[in-house]
């Protein structure tokens, strides 16, 4: 169930959706008490905790660490200039126009 609401006034303009989550009563309890321990309501703890997790989880898929070494070679080679057989891959008409 999705419900788009107005946030508190203090903040940017954004609109809050609503997002159900089945849990089992453990985990219900466990993160009840975790907000409970860091002074949050469970709501600002869980998004919190979940806004945190899905960056790092973006982070971790979209981003390409290279070595030292690794970095001055491709550095290296956007400077070089292009062999002729991409710049006329590059300039040749494609199949699908």
């Amino acid at each position: 169930m999705m419900r788009t609401t107005p946030t508190d006034p203090s903040t940017k303009e954004e609109t809050c959706c609503r997002m159900d989550l089945y849990l089992t009563e453990r985990q219900r309890e466990s993160i009840e008490r975790a907000a409970e321990l860091s002074s949050k309501t469970l709501t600002q703890w869980a998004t919190t905790h979940l806004d945190k997790s899905a960056w790092r989880d973006i982070e971790s898929e979209t981003t390409t660490y290279l070595s030292p070494e690794a970095f001055d070679t491709f550095c290296k080679m956007l400077e070089e200039p292009l062999p002729d057989a991409l710049k006329q891959f590059l300039t040749s008409k494609t199949i699908w126009e």
